[in-house]
């Protein structure tokens, strides 16, 4: 017999939801679910747990990144202060010893690893994992002004803050033009947004200041991978997710060519008929780096961000999401799947 905590916020009407299904399938599964906030956990407010082992499984803790992580104090700008990325990795470094020590009588699991749930927040850091294990990534470029400038006239070049997260905190040129997601509030000053999908691109061509000015703040500079077409002038990427060793699901990001980024909130589009988009090897590709990348970060829920270099046979892991966002449940049952892999493990 084993219970599932789950700890996460009621932060909006999509995350509530998630939160209760899960709480319903883990039920269903016999599961003995007891849900609280991150807030409850810290104040000692521990709910009674009948059984000998517990599963513990995370959702985002909004409330305590938006206080203290969404705007560091230091830089002030988006995804670029490693202060605050250390306050994130500290916040969990303090649930495992509270979980650990209320529960202290218990065999504790956990879904999310709170020793790796902050990790994905921190680009370089994955990318430079994922490389050292023999995971294929999109190939990272040194903070050189000139070879970045160099390299950009023939080819994209990608300026990301280090610490960000949906598609917020991306500057981009190529040959077609410079292009960044910040705002631009005078020459070389830059700004944030105030809703996630805001962080719409605006084009700053020449403006060699705006660049120096994120050059000296904590980013990481990728080239841009070209992948081959799925549809006559759209480019796209997947998202799969990886549960405790399986890959259930996964869907197309499509965006027009000319686009950035095939995000949600950039205009993209999402279509989760996976299976009939593309080749039985091409997903059995995809699948083999969701894995691996899972293996490395040590995640029992992870979802993958992949994209094919020029062809179908070289798939790129782009990034690794550790609070990946659950497909709608018409689309797939991603609570219930899970709640069925935490019953089914030893």
């Amino acid at each position: 017999m084993k219970s599932l905590l789950i700890l996460g916020e009621y932060q909006d009407d999509f995350v509530n939801k998630n939160i209760k299904r899960l709480q319903r399938y883990a039920r269903e599964e016999s599961l003995n679910p007891r849900v609280m906030s991150y807030e409850e956990l810290l104040r000692g407010k521990t709910p009674r747990i009948p059984t000998p082992m517990l599963d513990v499984m995370f959702f985002f803790p909004y409330t305590f990144w938006g206080l203290n992580c969404e705007i560091p104090s230091d830089t002030g700008i988006y995804g670029t202060s490693r202060e605050s990325h250390e306050i994130f990795r500290n916040f969990f470094r303090g649930i495992k010893e509270k979980i650990e020590s209320q529960f202290s009588d218990k065999d504790i699991s956990y879904v999310i690893d709170p020793d790796y749930a902050s990790i994905d927040r921190d680009k370089l850091a994955v990318n430079e994992l994922l490389v050292s294990k023999g995971v294929s990534t999109t190939k990272m470029l040194p903070k050189d002004l000139d070879r970045i400038l160099e390299f950009s006239k023939t080819k994209g070049v990608f300026i990301k803050a280090r610490y960000g997260a949906m598609g917020k905190g991306i500057t981009y040129l190529s040959p077609r033009g410079w292009f960044t997601n910040y705002r631009v509030l005078n020459k070389n000053h830059l700004g944030n947004y105030e809703t996630d999908c805001g962080w719409r691109f605006t084009q700053i061509d020449g403006n060699i200041d705006v660049i120096k000015t994120l050059l000296d703040l904590d980013v990481v500079v990728e080239e841009e991978v070209v992948p081959p077409s799925l549809t006559q002038g759209k480019k796209f990427d997947i998202r799969a997710y990886s549960i405790f060793g399986y890959v259930p699901h996964m869907f197309v990001k499509e965006n027009e060519i000319s686009s950035i980024i095939t995000n949600y909130c950039q205009g993209g589009t999402v279509d989760h008929n996976y299976e009939k988009r593309l080749s039985k090897d091409a997903i059995s590709l995809v699948i083999n780096q969701v894995r691996n990348t899972s293996n490395v970060l040590n995640s029992n829920f992870l979802g993958v961000d992949v994209i094919f270099d020029g062809n179908f046979q070289t798939p790129k892991v782009m990034e690794a999401q550790t609070f990946s966002g659950f497909p709608r449940i018409r689309k797939f049952n991603l609570t219930r799947f899970l709640a069925q892999q935490i019953k089914n493990k030893d």
